[in-house]
């Protein structure tokens, strides 16, 4: 296998987890050898910090200069456009950062033009790779619970300070947040999703955007998948992912979703109940770098990641959907509205 040679595109706060991550678990497969900021001090810092020895102040440059094959893209979707476009030219592979796109159509577009080209895209919902979500997809796939009927997963955490960009933000918690969430419960069901309803409430008077979601998507064969997002648990974090099937149920607890503590219980018709030990040390920067270990590894086989654009276009549907079922007053939204 060769060795890749990655760029990152936005050196801002994530870029940190990003290259520690790739360090620790992909670093046999790729290097990052490249740099890429319009922030020059920003750029300084983080590449003096981490000894990245190639620095560009903008993706063109970048693309132009052949030093790259793979592009970790971590710019705020409004400015994707100008760096998907190129790379795909270029023939560059990519791992872009959630949301994929603002809107369900830009992502589409997207896919399309990787497809074309064609390049690896895949995109960094890298919480589906925590120790908890992939034993659950494993028991899935293994029939374990039998034929799945739902899928529940809520989110309680403080957030209320919430400050920077994110504070402008229209769309807030579901694209911001809990859009990884979303993304859990329809790769656990494995299905296409048909249609959502949500509501959602702007309790935090400090931001623009919404810090409470609930929401239910209606899958193919009657699977329910349902989740309570919440930025205002001032007390008592708690992250619940629960599997129910026609043999069985399984239920993952956790303080918050990035959390290295983690316990798993699967309990099946036949069999005892099982208490797994899911912690992980270091789990978020660990999942940063599983998320681009998968990319290279399909670049290298010539096979799709597991987290690739074309599937991300589900977890995309889901979002528009949910947004436009809450600016309906929680009406019930068909995702063949949103993906027309």
């Amino acid at each position: 296998m060769s060795r890749h040679r990655i760029g990152i595109v936005g050196t801002g706060g994530i870029a940190h987890a990003h290259i520690q991550g790739y360090r620790t678990v992909a670093g046999d497969l790729g290097d990052v050898v490249a740099g890429c900021d319009p922030d020059a001090d920003r750029l300084a810092a983080y590449c003096d910090q981490h000894d990245v020895p190639l620095r560009f102040s903008n993706a063109s440059d970048l693309i132009d200069s052949g030093e790259v094959d793979i592009i970790a893209l971590l710019t705020p979707p409004a400015v994707r456009a100008e760096v998907i476009e190129p790379a795909c030219n270029a023939g560059i592979h990519m791992l872009v950062e959630k949301p994929f796109g603002e809107r369900y159509a830009d992502a589409r577009s997207f896919t399309e033009m990787a497809e074309r080209a064609p390049v690896k895209m895949a995109i960094n919902h890298e919480l589906r790779f925590n120790r908890d979500v992939l034993a659950l997809r494993d028991a899935i796939a293994a029939g374990r619970l039998g034929d799945i009927l739902s899928v529940v997963h809520d989110h309680y955490y403080d957030r209320r300070n919430t400050r920077g960009w994110r504070a402008d933000e229209e769309r807030l918690e579901i694209a911001i947040f809990s859009i990884h969430v979303i993304d859990r419960i329809q790769w656990l069901a494995g299905v296409e999703p048909v249609a959502v309803t949500a509501m959602t409430r702007h309790w935090i008077p400090t931001v623009r955007g919404e810090s409470f979601t609930a929401l239910t998507i209606e899958f193919e064969r009657d699977i329910v998948g349902s989740m309570v997002s919440s930025w205002n648990a001032n007390r008592l974090p708690e992250c619940r992912l629960r599997v129910d099937g026609t043999a069985g149920s399984a239920l993952s607890l956790k303080d918050q979703v990035a959390g290295d503590s983690c316990e798993l219980l699967i309990h099946t018709d036949d069999g005892e109940l099982e208490r797994l030990d899911m912690g992980q040390e270091n789990a978020f920067v660990t999942s940063m770098g599983e998320s681009m270990r998968r990319l290279l590894l399909a670049v290298d086989s010539g096979s799709e990641p597991d987290h690739s654009a074309r599937d991300n276009l589900k977890t995309m549907a889901i979002m528009d959907a949910a947004y436009l079922s809450a600016s309906r007053g929680g009406a019930r939204v068909e995702i063949s509205e949103v993906t027309a």
